[in-house]
């Protein structure tokens, strides 16, 4: 570099380039955020509960995408106390996430945290329509 070039190293400028950019994403972000959090927008309302809902079904029988609502477990009380201490009670969503191949153990989203289930726990766990008001 010649001194009475003063124009910055070569990394140094590609530095200075990437946190322009930086910059630009951050402001980019912020103002879509603020266009989210308007006052107006409302969130979008499904309507029905879609083709990947399942009823009257094990969670055995579920496929990764699928979803049901768990209406009552089968089974031993052990084994029943133990998926209820899980978070799997009476009218709560579930969301089949993946299954292992070989029988192996499938993964569930159940709320808000994944939770991975032998098969022979998950076919205790009877999914149906959620019950109509009184």
């Amino acid at each position: 570099m010649h001194p009475s070039d003063n124009r910055p190293h070569c990394k140094t400028r590609n530095l200075l380039d990437w946190l322009r950019g930086q910059k630009q994403r951050d402001r980019f972000a912020d103002s879509a955020q603020n266009a989210l959090d308007a006052e107006g927008m409302t969130p979008p309302v499904a309507q029905g509960k879609g083709m990947l809902y399942r009823a009257g079904v094990t969670l055995a029988d579920l496929k990764p995408g699928e979803c049901g609502t768990v209406r009552r477990l089968l089974g031993a009380t052990k084994g029943r106390l133990r998926l209820l201490e899980m978070g799997l009670t009476p009218g709560v969503h579930i969301k089949m996430v993946r299954t292992a191949a070989f029988g192996g153990p499938l993964d569930i989203l159940v709320r808000g945290y994944q939770l991975s289930l032998r098969r022979d726990e998950a076919a205790s766990v009877w999914l149906d329509d959620e019950e109509p008001q009184k």
